[in-house]
């Protein structure tokens, strides 16, 4: 596993793809560990199940996969030995939810309680937990790491980047010229594999020509703390547990 690549790839790019990181038995227990997943925090779309949050809160294998070695290892060398996980969410295409998402960062942290804090806007509840939309500089600070459960090729609605995108902060206006500017890549990933991405790298994902499982745990990792009093929903990491 070449970390120094991954660390050059996501600080340029914005995304990494990492393979053979879960070996067949890591992926096995994850998938058996969502079959009690509490309804309350189900994503459903036309009332099949295509999504579970507060996976951190929830999930004893997620956490346990959110500090192993494999993981930290990649985590590390962009965030730091003292990084922690904030946030945790199983992403699903089946038949019956075979989603698809526009081009778009993402634009929320979750926090422990509200509090009026200069550049933190756009208050919602999800699943019982406060969200926010910070500064671009908090989440682009952060690092996701998608962890694929399924062999993800470019039939079954792989994710989409538009390299480069992550070093200029809240694009929302600039989505057009960013789309017809820059070539889109296709991240297809084998099961066991992970891929890296800076939160606010613009990017989207199809349908599934074909639907069937392209279970993703994601999961976000921090290392710096919030101002004005503001707490992480979450702080998973080694010395926690």
């Amino acid at each position: 596993m070449n970390t120094d690549y991954s660390h050059d790839a996501v600080a340029r790019l914005g995304y990494a793809v990492v393979e053979n990181v879960l070996n067949a038995d890591d992926v096995a227990k994850l998938i058996d560990s969502f079959d009690d997943a509490p309804a309350h925090n189900a994503v459903r779309r036309k009332s099949a199940i295509y999504g579970v949050r507060n996976l951190l809160e929830i999930n004893v294998a997620v956490r346990e996969i959110a500090c192993d070695e494999r993981i930290r290892n990649l985590v590390a060398p962009m965030l730091g030995a003292g990084a922690f996980a904030t946030r945790a969410i199983l992403f699903d295409k089946v038949p019956g939810a075979n989603w698809s998402l526009g081009w778009h960062q993402d634009s929320v942290i979750s926090v422990r309680e509200p509090s009026d804090v200069a550049g933190f806007r756009a208050w919602s509840q999800k699943a019982g937990v406060w969200q926010v939309q910070p500064p671009a500089e908090v989440l682009g600070g952060m690092l996701t790491v998608r962890i694929h459960l399924d062999d993800c090729g470019e039939s079954n609605g792989p994710l989409r980047v538009l390299p480069g995108s992550h070093r200029f902060g809240w694009l929302d206006d600039e989505i057009e010229d960013w789309k017809a500017r820059v070539q889109q890549i296709v991240c297809t990933v084998s099961r066991g594999g992970v891929v890296l991405m800076n939160p606010i790298l613009l990017h989207a994902s199809s349908p599934a020509e074909y639907p069937a499982h392209r279970r993703v745990v994601h999961i976000e990792y921090a290392c710096a703390e919030l101002p004005g009093g503001l707490e992480w929903n979450q702080r998973v990491a080694p010395s926690n547990d």
